[in-house]
């Protein structure tokens, strides 16, 4: 049977002993959802719990009673916002043995549909005029680690999108953040934020099948603090079908940081609704201290489980801090010249030369820097075989050979596609995105390659197998 056939429900996989109650999981909970959303039949049984507040370019801002609106068809830009919402709140499905429902169907949910920073805070703050109104305890942050700055490394405090969301940590909002989607990334996001990574669970709950999974980021930010703090499922996240495309599949699949992050959200909010007792910052111990650690990963933070946490909730144990040794093989000394490496690039004090000379340093966070944010992309043919040559030599799964394969990625022209073609027989999730972005840069005759954040090479060859019949052909 076809895995997407077979996958379990996402309540079942986070550890719930049961699925949560369409009436009464998240009631009374407000959620503030960085994202967009339209009109449309999956929202409508929410009826008046669901808002989107729009920002002006005069920062006057808007709030739409979506379910008021004329019904739209979906369309891609909205994929993303619809999804993460679907997560959260859809109605009871029934596929073969499986019962799937959203995690909170009963909260209620601003969607705030700006990504500048400046939008944001105004967004932000005219929202919390209404806290008490709308019960608002969680703002779902998906704007994942900076990446318009991708190689950056400079205290969180600096981070303007860091700093926009400051109105909701003033007013207890639990912030949760998606740790984002590459190791590419160096500076994650600050303590101030619940930051949520992902593991790869396989579709189900049963923990031996629980992997690693290759592209989730984690490490010291800036600040000298280890991010993300918590892992959710990551890959295979059932939602009912919401897709601009017509299909006759019964379900759509989400995945990635902003998934598991949507799915820690439900979480919380589920826990806040059932024990009105329980506060924000004990709610946060709880989950941290009773999560479980990979078996055969080695990455130093905690999978959600609810069961376990509830179970030592209920018997009135706090428990001790459970979490392992944190050892890193950067040191703050390294996040030190990767901050100071960054400062000098942003004040025009290195020259590209110079650059090239800060790749003999140990530290991959340097390295990052120096490709993401110093050199960037190749400025000539010359310069370009040797970011080939260095993507093609390099070993390790710190981000650093990406960073390389990222800034080719640019401005990769069509006479590359051979070199392009040979990167699918690695079948590596990440590099097979960047195919996938080039041929959609350059080809467009060729067949798409979809793409779920699932790091099994089967999958990625059946992905992959349209399109390499294509350049068989061509």
């Amino acid at each position: 049977m076809d895995k997407e056939q077979v996958v379990e429900p996402t309540w079942m996989r986070l550890g719930f002993p049961e699925a949560p109650d369409l009436m009464e999981s998240g009631k009374g909970i407000g959620i503030v959802i960085l994202d967009d959303i339209i009109p449309h039949e999956l929202v409508q049984h929410l009826g008046d719990r669901l808002m989107r507040v729009k920002v002006a370019e005069d920062f006057r801002v808007t709030c739409e009673n979506i379910n008021r609106m004329e019904p739209q068809p979906m369309n891609a830009a909205v994929e993303h916002g619809m999804m993460t919402l679907q997560l959260l709140s859809h109605m009871p499905n029934q596929l073969t043995r499986h019962s799937h429902i959203g995690l909170v169907p009963a909260a209620t949910f601003i969607m705030l549909a700006e990504y500048e920073p400046e939008k944001i805070e105004a967004g932000l703050k005219w929202i919390l005029e209404k806290q008490e109104k709308w019960n608002i305890q969680i703002l779902l942050n998906l704007l994942v680690p900076n990446t318009r700055e991708m190689g950056t490394m400079k205290p969180t405090s600096k981070d303007l999108l860091v700093l926009a969301m400051q109105p909701a940590l003033q007013a207890g909002l639990l912030v949760i953040a998606a740790n984002g989607n590459t190791r590419v990334h160096n500076n994650l996001h600050p303590a101030d934020f619940l930051v949520v990574g992902g593991y790869d669970d396989n579709g189900y709950s049963n923990p031996s099948l629980h992997n690693a999974h290759p592209a989730v980021p984690w490490g010291l930010n800036a600040d000298g603090d280890l991010r993300p703090d918590i892992l959710a499922p990551f890959s295979f996240l059932p939602v009912p079908y919401c897709e601009e495309n017509a299909s006759n599949r019964v379900f759509s699949y989400f995945g990635g940081s902003c998934g598991a992050a949507s799915l820690v959200a439900g979480v919380c909010a589920h826990l806040l609704s059932k024990y009105p007792e329980m506060d924000i910052p004990y709610m946060k111990r709880l989950l941290l201290q009773h999560g479980e650690y990979l078996h055969n990963g080695d990455i130093p933070v905690p999978k959600l489980n609810v069961a376990k946490a509830v179970e030592q909730y209920l018997n009135g144990i706090e428990g001790a801090d459970s979490s392992k040794p944190f050892t890193s093989n950067e040191t703050m000394e390294a996040i030190m010249r990767a901050t100071s490496l960054t400062e000098w690039i942003e004040r025009d004090k290195i020259t590209r030369e110079e650059l090239w000379k800060h790749l003999d340093d140990e530290s991959p966070v340097v390295h990052k820097t120096v490709i993401c944010y110093g050199l960037r992309t190749p400025k000539n043919e010359m310069e370009r075989k040797k970011y080939w040559d260095h993507f093609h030599e390099g070993k390790g799964d710190s981000g650093v050979r990406l960073a390389w394969l990222y800034q080719l990625l640019m401005d990769a022209p069509p006479g590359e596609l051979n070199l392009w073609m040979e990167l699918l027989n690695e079948k590596d999730l990440e590099i097979t995105l960047c195919v996938k972005i080039y041929l959609e840069m350059n080809f467009r005759e060729a067949p798409e390659i979809p793409y779920l954040p699932d790091p099994d090479p089967e999958y990625i060859s059946m992905a992959t197998e349209p399109v390499r019949e294509w350049y068989v052909k061509n």
